[in-house]
């Protein structure tokens, strides 16, 4: 008798063989499903950043804006266009690195996080117009804008 011809007395390693299989193709779903939610993530990332994008060129030209960061001050010194490119490099270098590894737990949390913080970004922004709204209209007091000053100051600085 050949090796691959030999009796099986059990069921049980065909029962093994089916749960592998089964196994398999779960881990295989999981992993195909990981790999969509990483590029919806992604999708979302890229709305927001656009969205960031344009609100920092218009706060930057109309003088809303003080940049912290040495380097994104220096890209924003030199117009909207080193901008834009400056963000769609970072942003495409960042998805990229995601898109590679998007079948594993860790892209999938890095994209999760990223999509949160620009999320609190986008309601610093929120904030900020409201702030500047509230600043430029004549139905509010020097105290109360004294007020919401002070209070915007309390907000932790992303």
């Amino acid at each position: 008798m050949h090796y691959t011809q030999a009796p099986q007395p059990y069921a049980i390693p065909n029962l093994l063989v089916v749960r592998r299989g089964l196994i398999a193709r779960a881990c295989t779903w999981v992993s195909e499903a990981r790999a969509h939610r990483v590029l919806c993530l992604l999708a979302g990332l890229w709305v927001i950043s656009l969205f960031d994008l344009a609100l920092t060129v218009i706060s930057h030209r109309e003088g809303l804006l003080h940049e912290a960061n040495p380097v994104a001050a220096f890209v924003l010194a030199r117009g909207p266009t080193a901008v834009f490119l400056y963000k769609a490099v970072l942003v495409t270098i960042g998805s990229t690195i995601l898109i590679r590894y998007r079948r594993r737990l860790l892209a999938e949390f890095t994209a999760a996080a990223l999509l949160i913080v620009y999320a609190v970004v986008a309601i610093r922004w929120k904030w900020c117009y409201e702030l500047y709204e509230l600043a430029h209209t004549n139905h509010i007091a020097d105290s109360e804008l004294s007020q919401v000053g002070a209070w915007a100051q309390d907000l932790p600085a992303f």
